[in-house]
C-alpha cells in the first residue's frame, strides 16, 4: 500500500511507521519537521503544517491514510481535503462520557458533547475529539476506521506516565508510592495499537473499535516492573490526603492514580470488538522490558511531562516518615 501518516514521529506515530515498514508498505510522512526530524530517511517526508499546507498532500490519492495528529476540528475538517480509500484516525477513550459510568465502557458507551475551538485542554481534549470524529465520519462514511486507544504504555512515551515508574524504580530503591496499590489500570502497548491500525488500514475495515488491554491493578503493575530489575525496593507509602497535605499532586507527580473513584473507569474498556477485528496484546513483562531498554538509553526523553523531581520525592519521603 501507499500509505500517508499524518505526524509519524512521535510515539504511536513511531510505532505506526514502524510497522508499516516492517509490512513492505511504501510510507510518506506529512508533519512538521519539529520532532525526530531524522527518523526514517527511508521515507518520504513532506514538511509543513496539516492544516494550512494540506494542498501537499491532496494531489495523490492514498490507499490509507493514519491520523495521529488531530486534536482540532480544524486540522480534521483539512485532513477531508485528502483523497484515499482508508482513513484511520487515531481517537481516544477520552470521548466517552464516563462520569457515574460502571459497566465496561463499549463503543456505545455515550460520548461528551462535542466542542469546536482550537485550544487544547484536559477538559477540552475529549470533546474536541468527538468533533474531530464527527468532521471525519461526516465526509469518509465507510472508509473512515476509528481506533479509540486507553492510556498507552511502551518505548518512546514523551507523556512519562509509565516511563516514570519504569525508570524511578529503575534507579531507586526508596520510592514514594500512593497507597492505591489496589486501584485497577489497563493500557495498550504503542506496539499493539500500531499493529492494530495498520491492520485495519490493509484490510480496509471500518467501524469504531476500543484498542485497550489488559488490566492489573497499580500495585500488580509496579511488581512487574520490579521482577524485571535486580535490586530490592523499599515504597514509602502515603494516603491520597496525606500527599495532599505535602503538595504532591496526583496524576501529574504520581501518574496513573485517580483521586476518586469515579474515574476508574478510565480503566474499565471493554476491547472485545476490535480482539475479533485482530487485536492482539502482547505481555506487561514485555512492555516493561522495552520501556526500560528505552529509559536507559535515553534518560533525558524519558522524563516525560509527568512525575516528580527525585528531590521533592525525597523531601516528601522524609517528612512523612518523620510525623
Amino acid at each position: 500500500m501507499n500509505v500517508l501518516v499524518l505526524g509519524g514521529t512521535q510515539f504511536v506515530g513511531r510505532a505506526i511507521v514502524d510497522e508499516l515498514l516492517d509490512k513492505g508498505h511504501s510510507v510518506s510522512l506529512f508533519h512538521r519537521g519539529r520532532t525526530g526530524p531524522d527518523l526514517f530517511p527511508q521515507c518520504e517526508h513532506i514538511l509543513g503544517d496539516r492544516t494550512d499546507d494540506v494542498a501537499k498532500v491532496t494531489e495523490r490519492t492514498w490507499d490509507a491514510v493514519i491520523d495521529v495528529s488531530a486534536y482540532t476540528p480544524k486540522q480534521a475538517t483539512a485532513a477531508t481535503q485528502i483523497k484515499t480509500n482508508r482513513y484511520v484516525f487515531i481517537s481516544t477513550i477520552s470521548v466517552y462520557d464516563l462520569v457515574g459510568i460502571q459497566a465496561p465502557v463499549s463503543e456505545s458507551t455515550p460520548l461528551l458533547v462535542a466542542q469546536e475551538g482550537d485550544e487544547v485542554t484536559p477538559s477540552s481534549y475529549g470533546p474536541l475529539k468527538v468533533r474531530c470524529e464527527e468532521i471525519l465520519a461526516e465526509h469518509f462514511g465507510d472508509r473512515l476506521t476509528v481506533v479509540r486507544p486507553g492510556i498507552i504504555f511502551g518505548p518512546n512515551d514523551p507523556t512519562g506516565r509509565f516511563p516514570y515508574w519504569v525508570s524511578r524504580l529503575d534507579g531507586c530503591d526508596r520510592i514514594l508510592v500512593p497507597d492505591q496499590l489496589g486501584q485497577p489500570v489497563q493500557w495498550i502497548d504503542s506496539r499493539d495499537l500500531a499493529a492494530f491500525a495498520v491492520k485495519m488500514a490493509e484490510s480496509n475495515t471500518p467501524g469504531i473499535y476500543n484498542a485497550t488491554g489488559p488490566r492489573a491493578t497499580f500495585g500488580e503493575m509496579l511488581d512487574a516492573i520490579k521482577a524485571q530489575l535486580n535490586h530490592e525496593h523499599h515504597f514509602v507509602l502515603a494516603t491520597l490526603d496525606e500527599l495532599e497535605k505535602l503538595g504532591v499532586k496526583i496524576w501529574t507527580d504520581l501518574p496513573l492514580v485517580f483521586k476518586s473513584d469515579d474515574r476508574w473507569s478510565t480503566f474499565n474498556c471493554d476491547p472485545a470488538k476490535a480482539l475479533s477485528a485482530g487485536l492482539q496484546l502482547r505481555s506487561l513483562e514485555d512492555t516493561v522490558r522495552a520501556t526500560l531498554m528505552w529509559t536507559r538509553n535515553y534518560p533525558v526523553e524519558a522524563r516525560g511531562k509527568l512525575g516528580m523531581d527525585r528531590d521533592r520525592e525525597v523531601q516528601a519521603m522524609d517528612q512523612l516518615q518523620k510525623a
